[in-house]
């Protein structure tokens, strides 16, 4: 009591803490649930890379491990297992610091976890030979319209077609229309 602060309040504040630390407890198991789900839902597709399924297999792990760090951390602020052993006249101001960072210390941990898992789960948006290899159908103002793939046209202002029989190279400014289509056979 150096400072002139009652024990009551010190106490008030210490409930306070673990009060909040038992609602942010709640929060922590919806996102280890949200980890592990994601974990679980997590598929390889054979286009990704070996290497990049290797890496988000090891960062969804991280990620399990930050959020169970995490809900420690925060549990036991919320929740201090007592030894029964005499406390020194300081220790409020000590059990305060104390439990003030472990709370802090695994909300940092958790929302961590939840960055790691969206950094995992980036994996899945890698582009596949089928995304890749896409068909257009591009169409000109002239009524005319041709379908295939998309390559680097041997001038500025024009798109150039490969398909069927023979490249077609098309203006810009002769568009009336472009889209994606699943194949050129219609």
């Amino acid at each position: 009591m150096a400072d002139g602060i009652a024990p009551s309040i010190e106490r008030g504040r210490l409930a306070e803490l673990r009060s909040s630390a038992k609602g942010w407890h709640g929060i922590q198991l919806a996102a280890l649930g949200f980890v592990g789900l994601c974990g679980v839902l997590q598929r390889g597709d054979p286009s990704t890379p070996q290497t990049l399924q290797v890496l988000s297999g090891i960062l969804v792990l991280v990620a399990l491990a930050l959020a169970c760090a995490g809900i420690v951390l925060v549990g036991r602020a919320a929740w201090p297992l007592y030894s029964g052993a005499a406390e020194p006249a300081d220790a409020e101001e000590r059990v305060l610091a104390r439990t003030s960072r472990e709370l802090t210390t695994g909300l940092v941990m958790t929302f961590a976890s939840v960055a790691v898992l969206s950094l995992a789960t980036a994996a899945s948006w890698w582009p596949t030979d089928e995304q890749a290899a896409g068909a257009v159908e591009v169409r000109a103002s002239d009524g005319r319209s041709w379908c295939g793939q998309l390559a680097e046209a041997p001038q500025e202002g024009a798109l150039r077609v490969v398909g069927g029989s023979q490249d077609v190279v098309v203006a810009i400014g002769e568009l009336a229309g472009l889209r994606s289509t699943d194949d050129c056979q219609r």
